[in-house]
C-alpha cells in the first residue's frame, strides 16, 4: 500500500533538530587526541564525481584531523546500516578500546529503502531497511559497548538530503513505469523521501538524549544556508566536499569550545 497509509508512528512534521541540549561538559578534552570513526560513507568521505563514488581526501575526518591534530581510524564503510556498524564494532574492538573518543554515525542508510523492489510492487508494504524501533534498540546497544571498552562515544547527527534530487538520480536507469510507480508510493510528494531520513535523524538525538552521549548537530549548519543543497551532491544524499567543509568548521569549533570551557 501507499506510504503514507502506514507511515511509522513518529512525527516527522518538526525540522528544528536542535530542540534538545545535549550536555558536553563531561568530556575532558586533553584525553580526545585518538578518535575512532564507525559510520558510513558520509564519514567516510566518500563523494560522487560524475557516475562515480570515490573517497575524497577533503572529507570532514581528515580536515578534522588535520586541523586538530588528532590520531584518527575510520572504520566507515559506504551503505553501512546500524546492523552492519555493530558487526564492525566487534571487529574493531581493540582500536575503539585504545581510542580515547569513538564517534559514531548512522542512520541515512537505515531510512533508506529497497526502491527496485518499491518500483517493482508498488501497492505492496514496504519498510525502511532497518525499522525504527530496531535502529533504536541497536545504537543503543553500540553506545554500551563503547563504554564497556573503555572508550567515550560521541554520536554525530546526519546532514539534510534533496528528495527530488536523490530520486532522479536514484531512478535514472529504470523505466518510466517503474518512476511513476516510486512515486505513486510515496503519494506524489518527492519529500516523503526526506521526512524518512528526518525521522531518523530526529532519533538519533532522542538517542544521546536518553543515553546521555554528546551529540555533534551537523544537521543545523546545513538548514541555516538558504540553499543546503549547493553542499550535496548530484545523487542528493552525499555532502560534496564543500559539504564536509561545512561539517569539518562546526566539529572543529565544537572541540575548541571545549578548549575554551576547559581554560
Amino acid at each position: 500500500m501507499p506510504l503514507h497509509h502506514y507511515c511509522l508512528p513518529v512525527s516527522v512534521q518538526s525540522r528544528n533538530f536542535a530542540v534538545e541540549k545535549i550536555k558536553t561538559t563531561n568530556i575532558k578534552i586533553d584525553s580526545m587526541k585518538s578518535v575512532v570513526i564507525l559510520g558510513d560513507s558520509i564519514s567516510r568521505g566518500i563523494v560522487l564525481n560524475g557516475e562515480r563514488y570515490s573517497i575524497s581526501d577533503k572529507g570532514f575526518a581528515e580536515q578534522c584531523g588535520n586541523a586538530l591534530n588528532l590520531d584518527i581510524q575510520n572504520f566507515s564503510k559506504m551503505g553501512c546500516t546500524i546492523t552492519r556498524g555493530a558487526q564492525i564494532l566487534e571487529q574493531r574492538k581493540e582500536a575503539v578500546a585504545a581510542a580515547d573518543v569513538t564517534l559514531l554515525e548512522y542512520g541515512g542508510n537505515d531510512s533508506d529503502f529497497f526502491w527496485n523492489e518499491i518500483a517493482e510492487t508498488p501497492m505492496e508494504r514496504h519498510s525502511p531497511k532497518t525499522c525504527l524501533l530496531q535502529f533504536h534498540a541497536t545504537y543503543t546497544q553500540m553506545i554500551q559497548r563503547v563504554r564497556e571498552l573503555g572508550s567515550r562515544p560521541v554520536l554525530l547527527s546526519l546532514p539534510l538530503m534533496d528528495g527530488k534530487r536523490f530520486f532522479e538520480f536514484t531512478t535514472r536507469n529504470m523505466s518510466d513505469v517503474e518512476r511513476a510507480h516510486i512515486l505513486a508510493w510515496l503519494g506524489g510528494q518527492l519529500e516523503r523521501i526526506r521526512n524518512y531520513h528526518d525521522m531518523y535523524n530526529l532519533e538519533v538525538f532522542r538517542i544521546a538524549s536518553e543515553m546521555n552521549v554528546p551529540i555533534l548537530d551537523i544537521t543545523s549548519p546545513f538548514l541555516g544556508n538558504q540553499d543546503y543543497t549547493q553542499y550535496i551532491c548530484a545523487d542528493g544524499i552525499h555532502p560534496n566536499e564543500a559539504g564536509h567543509t561545512l561539517i569539518a568548521a562546526r566539529v572543529t569549533a565544537y572541540y575548541r569550545s571545549l578548549l575554551m570551557r576547559r581554560a
